[in-house]
């Protein structure tokens, strides 16, 4: 009985079937230093993202579009501007962008800078929004 328990375990593992892993990222509300936020959402392939940072008197960097993947990590890609890529990695439940690039800095304030900022996952966040409370993602 033994033997025919494990023969039927091992024809049922060899027939399972691995789910290819996802390129994508898992959506959800990413929280950084004081009230910075970031936002995943969409299905994989048609993912967005949307993000606000914060400075001295509520200056911020605010910028919200499509996620294309760049080699190992990812790029934001502004609504509209093709010109701006903001490039970030995945790290577990932590995002980190790369550096600032001139050709981004139309989203942000005089003084502020999203290069270098992180965020981690945060399940019990509010919704990611900006300056004027409207959403992100």
């Amino acid at each position: 009985m033994r033997c025919f328990l494990i023969a039927i375990f091992l024809t049922a593992a060899a027939c399972a079937k691995e789910e290819p892993a996802s390129s994508g990222l898992a959506s959800g509300i990413f929280t950084g230093n004081g009230s910075d936020a970031l936002c995943i959402a969409g299905e994989v392939g048609a993912q967005r993202a949307g993000f606000v940072v914060y400075g001295a008197d509520d200056a911020n960097c605010s910028a919200s579009g499509r996620i294309e993947p760049a080699g190992a990590s990812y790029s934001l890609i502004p609504a509209g501007d093709t010109a701006c890529k903001i490039p970030f990695s995945v790290d577990a439940d932590q995002i980190n962008f790369g550096p600032a690039r001139p050709s981004c800095a139309y989203y942000c304030g005089p003084g502020v800078s999203f290069g270098g900022k992180s965020f981690r996952r945060s399940a019990n966040a509010k919704p990611a929004t900006d300056l004027v409370g409207d959403p992100l993602c």
